[in-house]
Parts: C-alpha cells; sequence; structure tokens
C-alpha cells in the first residue's frame, strides 16, 4: 500500500518548479537501501531523481575517492532543467573537495544539506550562491519508517525546504538563554559545530560577515568535545562580527551534570554576544530548513528571515 505521506499534498519538499533533482554523496558512504528507497519515494512524489554515476561508491567510510566526489558534484550542477542539488547524507569528506571546486563552472542551483555539508553551505553563502541548512534526500526514507509525533515533526521538516527554496519569509521559535536581549539582525550561517570547528584555519571556514547570527547544532558528542569544538570555532573567528549565537538539538550528546547552554553562555559573556536555544533544527526529527546568508532578525519573539 502507498504510504500516506507519499500522499501528502504537503510534502511537496522541492516545490512545484522544474521536477529534475540531483542526489550526491560529497561525504561519507550511503547504504544501499537508503538510496533505493530515496529515488524511489521522490519518484512517487512526481520528481525525477537523477543519482549521480559515484554516488554508491566507497572508499573507506567515503562516498568514493576525491575524484568521484568532485566529478559527481561538477556534473550534478551542470545537469539540464535541475531544481537543486541535495545531498544524500553527511558524515565526513566534504573539506577534502575544497580546494578543488571549479566555481567559474558552477551554475547557480541551490545546494541542500547539513551536518558535514555545512563546510559546503558556508562556501556556497562565502560566494553569493544559494544554500539551504535542510534535511538530507535519505531522510526521507526515515519519514517514511516514522509514527506519530515523530512522523509529524519530520513531514513538517521536510516540508520546510519548498518555501526556503522559494524564497519566502521564514519563522523559527527561540527562548533567550543569557546575554543581551535587544533584537538583532544579521545573515544566518553556521550548521554542525563539529564539522565547523574542524576547517578553522582552512579553505573551508566559516564564511562570518558582520552581525552574522550563528546557528550550531551537534550529534554524539561529550560536552568536553563540544566545548573544545566550541573554542576552537570562537578562537578562528573575529567575534566583533557575531551578533548573537543560536543553539539547536544536540541529539545524543551527554553533557553528564551540565549542559550545552552552560559552557557555551560561559564563554560567549566576556564578549557579550546573546545567547538563544531550543530552535528546531539539526539532527533529529526537528530539522526546520533556513537559508544560509539570508538576513534574519532575532529576538525574544523568534527568529524571523526576510524574503528573497
Amino acid at each position: 500500500m502507498t504510504s500516506p505521506i507519499i500522499k501528502s499534498s504537503a510534502l511537496r519538499p522541492l516545490g512545484d518548479g522544474p521536477r529534475t533533482v540531483a542526489l550526491i554523496a560529497p561525504a561519507g558512504a550511503v547504504l544501499p537501501e537508503r538510496i533505493e528507497a530515496t529515488c524511489s519515494l521522490l519518484t512517487q512524489m512526481g520528481y525525477r531523481p537523477q543519482l549521480m554515476d559515484h554516488a554508491r561508491a566507497r572508499h573507506r567510510y567515503l562516498a568514493g575517492t576525491v575524484e568521484q566526489r568532485l566529478e559527481d558534484f561538477h556534473a550534478a550542477f551542470n545537469l539540464a532543467d535541475v531544481t537543486a542539488v541535495w545531498c544524500l547524507r553527511g558524515g565526513y569528506g566534504c573539506a577534502q573537495l575544497m580546494d578543488h571546486i571549479d566555481w567559474q563552472h558552477l551554475p547557480d542551483v541551490p545546494l541542500l544539506g547539513y551536518s558535514d555539508i555545512s563546510v559546503l553551505l558556508s562556501a556556497f553563502h562565502a560566494r553569493g550562491r544559494r544554500a539551504l541548512h535542510a534535511p538530507v534526500a535519505t531522510e526521507l526514507a526515515l519519514l517514511e519508517q516514522a509514527n506519530g509525533v515523530t512522523r509529524e515533526a519530520r513531514a513538517a521538516s521536510m516540508a520546510s525546504i519548498a518555501s526556503v527554496l522559494q524564497g519566502s519569509a521564514g519563522h523559527m521559535a527561540v527562548t533567550h538563554v543569557a546575554g543581551p536581549d535587544a533584537p538583532v539582525e544579521g545573515p544566518l550561517i553556521g550548521g554542525n559545530l563539529t564539522t565547523l570547528a574542524s576547517a578553522a584555519g582552512t579553505s573551508g571556514a566559516l564564511h562570518v560577515p558582520n552581525g552574522a547570527i550563528l546557528m550550531l547544532e551537534d550529534v554524539g558528542e561529550r560536552l568536553y568535545r563540544l566545548e573544545r569544538s566550541f573554542c576552537q570555532l570562537l578562537a578562528s573567528l573575529a567575534l566583533g562580527r557575531l551578533s548573537a549565537v543560536c543553539l539547536g538539538s544536540f541529539v545524543d550528546c551527554d553533557t553528564g551534570d551540565s549542559s550545552i547552554e552552560v559552557m557555551v553562555q560561559e564563554w560567549l559573556a566576556p564578549h557579550d554576544i546573546a545567547l538563544y536555544h531550543q530552535l528546531p533544527f539539526g539532527h533529529g526529527e526537528h530539522n526546520q530548513a533556513w537559508p544560509v546568508g539570508r538576513m534574519a532578525r532575532l529576538a525574544a519573539s523568534g527568529l524571523d528571515w526576510a524574503p528573497e
């Protein structure tokens, strides 16, 4: 029987424009069954999934060699009538591509993903290209398998992609933790904390414009590792350019008797930078899409980004 999710008119993650979507694996290797399920679900939704040639490849824990992943990356953006380039998963490996991307021959097609994809999203932002911090494509399979409130949350997260792709205004609920509580405005940046910290000092370092609102999330890390990454990231940035830090989910992160909020607050306090948390993005069922680089307003009433 066809899944109810497939029937849902709300689940049009890429909108109603051109139907071709390129699927790439620029980082970790992807399970074959996840690939097959993702392509099948996209087809049932009326899309034309174009799985790139090396998406099933494996080199150690990576989705192929650097050369294979680069070939797929460049080819995906040059497909005819492609709506978006959607990463199948994160993992590790995107930073290996940074010094080899041929930006001059890369059409302006939006890139979708999160986690390890954060490095690429920031690079796109730095070059004025469209990038969405959004669920990866294989999470369609997780959505199909989910039930109850988890299913509803995953469906809402997938459905949020379309409005961001269309350039619409958006909103996320927030909770103020510490620091100045006056409204601030600036471009949205960030992504996975561990990934961004590891790229500090390299060609994939986080792009930080003035007034930036730094969005962070992570998964499966002990608190001391999160602190190590946060200190590394902060030390690599011009802190005067940050207007606020917003924390999404930190799934399966062992924080012991402390919390990620307390740790981050301690390091931000000397710099008088506002801290907010409980934003609905990151690893897990609540992963609302947001536009990297889009101007936004942050206040106790929420995070609101302007239309394009």
